[in-house]
Formats: structure tokens, C-alpha cells, sequence
């Protein structure tokens, strides 16, 4: 992470997991247009339709339901988000209303990142925790989806055209799979798409 980044409790895992990294890769949610008076656009916060959104899909988190009860990924154990207001009330509500104990930080390398940038905070993760969720902004977080994913993915329907069909509106959600020891051999082209959901959650 870099070096600014900011940490809630609790404590990362000390334990290192190999042979997997599971990536997910959230859009915040809708955001109103324009900030309140004498604010700029890191301080829009979240339309009523984004709240819900964000909210539904904290649920759908604690419960094991919609994208996280597949059975064929790892729910995150992290998340990492932009400190921009709209991606921390999408962050913050997701762990509310789930009740879910899950560590939170705030990587600022986030907010107005391109796809290298965001690349680099996901290679500067702890090899501690296996899976991750990064709450960040598009078009960064639907051309990462799409750049991460190999050309050629084993099962149909898990590659770049699926991203490219799907596109990633507010608070999408990329499941990325990486068969890899460490969060720094994760490169593009070489994540299996294992879904990509869109509310209603």
C-alpha cells in the first residue's frame, strides 16, 4: 500500500495464504452529480439509490448470498478503498449493514487513479490475506477488470468480452481469481473472471 494510506481495526492476518489471490473490484456506488456548496468532487456522497445499493449488497456480503455465495470464491477478507467520500460511504455502508468485521484502509493512490496506479496498490497488498475487495471509481475499475482478465479464459463467458459486454455501472462487483503465491505476481492478462454482478442485489 502506499505510504499514506490509513488503517481501521482489526489487524491484518499475519498468516501467509498461497497459491491463490482473490480479487474483488467494486465501482462505488451512485453518487449525486454535484458536490455540496464549496466542496469538489472527492466530496460527493452517495445518491439515496447508491445507499441502498451499497446497502443490499453489505447483506448480500454477511450472508453468503448473491456474489458471495457462488461457492467459487473466496469472500474478501480486506477492504481497500479510495478516500473519496462516495467510495468511503460505499465502503463504510457495506460493512454497516452487514455487521461485517472486516478491516478497512484507504489507499489515496486510489482516488484519480489510472490502471498502472491502481495495479500498483493491489501488488503492494499483504501476503497475509488471500482475498481483498478495492472499492474505487471507473473508468479505472472497469478497464482493470477488463485489462486483468486473460484473452483466452478456460471457461466461456470469464473473459475480456464478457467485462466489455456487461460494462461496470455504479456499484458493480468483479470476482478475479489469480493462481499466484503473492499478490505481486498478479499482472494483466492472467486473472480468470470468476463473475461480475450489478445491482439489484
Amino acid at each position: 500500500m502506499d505510504g499514506e494510506a490509513e488503517r481501521t481495526a482489526p489487524e491484518r492476518p499475519a498468516a501467509p495464504a498461497s497459491g491463490r489471490r482473490w480479487l474483488w473490484l467494486l465501482r462505488h456506488a451512485k453518487a449525486v452529480s454535484e458536490a455540496p456548496k464549496g466542496g469538489g468532487d472527492r466530496e460527493r456522497p452517495l445518491a439515496p439509490r447508491g445507499r441502498r445499493d451499497a446497502a443490499a449488497l453489505g447483506k448480500a456480503l454477511a450472508a453468503g448470498s448473491g456474489p458471495f455465495g457462488t461457492g467459487r470464491a473466496e469472500r474478501p477478507e480486506l477492504v481497500v478503498c479510495s478516500p473519496a467520500l462516495r467510495a468511503r460511504q460505499t465502503a463504510e455502508l457495506l460493512l454497516e449493514s452487514g455487521r461485517t468485521p472486516l478491516p478497512l484502509e484507504f489507499a489515496t493512490d486510489l482516488y484519480a487513479a489510472d490502471v498502472d496506479t491502481a495495479l500498483a496498490v493491489v501488488r503492494g497488498l499483504g501476503d497475509g490475506t488471500s482475498s481483498v475487495l478495492v472499492v474505487g471509481h471507473n473508468p479505472t475499475m472497469f478497464d482493470l477488470a477488463l485489462e486483468l482478465v486473460a484473452d483466452e479464459p478456460d471457461e466461456p463467458g470469464a473473459g475480456r468480452a464478457e467485462v466489455t459486454a456487461r460494462a461496470f455501472p455504479t456499484c458493480a462487483l468483479a470476482a478475479l481469481y489469480f493462481p499466484v503465491d503473492s499478490w505481486r505476481e498478479v499482472d494483466l492478462g492472467t486473472g480468470e473472471l470468476r463473475g461480475l454482478y450489478t445491482p439489484p442485489y
